[in-house]
C-alpha cells in the first residue's frame, strides 16, 4: 500500500508542480561558476593544487583509507550569491588511490563507453560523442530513485590539462540536461530543457589529481543547479534535490577508485583484505 501511495503521489505531483529555469537563475549560476573557476585558476600551483589534501595530516588520513566529502561555497565580495528560483550545491570530495598513476587515472576517465559500468546505478547509458585533442563531448544518462524516479539525458564538454607530469586537472561543464518523460522508456521523449521537475538543471565538475606517495590523490568539486523548494511540495522533492548531488559525489568517488584499482591490478595481486579496502569507500 505504501508503494502504491508513493507512486500515486508521484504521478500526481510531478506534472503539476514542475519548475522553469529562468534567465536570472541561470545567470546566477554562471556568476557562481565564474568566481569559482577564477579561484581554481589562481590555485593552479603545486603548493595550492589540492584543497583538502593540502596538509600532511590530511594526506595521511587519505592514505589510511579515509574519504572526505564536505560542502564548499563561493562568495561574491563576501556575500552569498542570490539564486532566484534555484539552489546551488557545491560539494568537495577527496580520496587516495594506492598504486595508481596519472596515466592510469586518465585512461579510466577517458573510457566513457564504460561509465555505465563504473558508475552504477546512477549512470545507465554512456558514450563519447566527439574528441578534439584533450577535449571531449560526452553523453550520460542518469538515473535516480527515491520517492520519485527521475531519468536525465545529459551532455558535457570535458577538458583535460596537465600542470606538470605529476598533476592533472579535468574540467567538465554540462551543455544540456533534459528530464525524460517516462523513466521506464527513456527514448520515448523529453520535457523541454529547463522546464521540468527541476531536480538538476546544471552540473559542472572539476577534478584535480596529484601523483605522490605511491599512488594518486584525487579531488573532485561538483557544482549543481536545481530548483528551489516551495513549502507545499517540500515533502515530495526536498530529500531528492538535497541528497542528489552529495550521493552522486559519493558514487563518483567510489566508482573512480574501483575502476582505477582494477586497472592497476589490485584485484589480481592484493590479499582479500587489501583488495576490499582498495575498492570500497567508507
Amino acid at each position: 500500500m505504501k508503494r502504491f501511495t508513493a507512486l500515486l503521489c508521484a504521478s500526481l505531483v510531478a506534472p503539476a508542480y514542475g519548475a522553469k529555469l529562468t534567465e536570472r537563475c541561470a545567470a546566477a549560476f554562471e556568476r557562481y561558476v565564474s568566481l569559482t573557476e577564477a579561484r581554481m585558476t589562481a590555485d593552479l600551483s603545486p603548493d595550492r593544487f589540492l584543497r583538502i589534501a593540502s596538509t600532511p595530516d590530511a594526506r595521511s588520513a587519505l592514505r589510511g583509507g579515509q574519504t572526505r566529502i564536505e560542502p564548499s561555497v563561493t562568495l561574491d565580495s563576501g556575500k552569498s550569491i542570490d539564486v532566484p528560483g534555484g539552489m546551488i550545491q557545491d560539494w568537495l570530495g577527496d580520496m587516495f588511490i594506492p598504486g595508481a598513476t596519472i596515466a592510469k587515472v586518465r585512461a579510466v576517465l577517458q573510457d566513457y563507453t564504460h561509465y555505465k559500468d563504473f558508475y552504477q546505478p546512477e549512470v545507465i547509458e554512456s558514450r563519447q560523442i566527439a574528441q578534439k585533442g584533450d577535449e571531449f563531448d560526452v553523453f550520460l544518462r542518469l538515473y535516480k530513485k527515491q520517492i520519485l524516479t527521475v531519468v536525465l539525458s545529459t551532455n558535457y564538454h570535458v577538458r583535460y590539462g596537465m600542470l606538470d607530469p605529476r598533476r592533472m586537472y579535468v574540467d567538465s561543464h554540462s551543455t544540456r540536461i533534459a528530464q525524460v518523460k517516462d523513466p521506464k522508456h527513456p527514448d520515448a521523449g523529453e520535457n523541454p530543457v529547463g522546464n521540468d521537475l527541476g531536480t538538476l538543471w546544471r552540473l559542472n565538475s572539476y577534478w584535480r589529481f596529484e601523483e605522490a606517495d605511491g599512488g594518486v590523490y584525487a579531488e573532485c568539486e561538483a557544482i549543481s543547479l536545481s530548483r528551489d523548494i516551495p513549502g507545499f511540495i517540500a515533502w515530495m522533492i526536498r530529500s531528492f534535490v538535497e541528497k542528489f548531488p552529495k550521493e552522486s559525489m559519493q558514487n563518483t568517488l567510489r566508482g573512480t577508485k574501483a575502476a582505477v584499482a582494477r586497472r592497476v591490478n589490485v584485484i589480481a595481486f592484493a590479499p582479500p583484505s587489501a583488495r576490499r579496502e582498495a575498492l570500497e569507500l567508507p
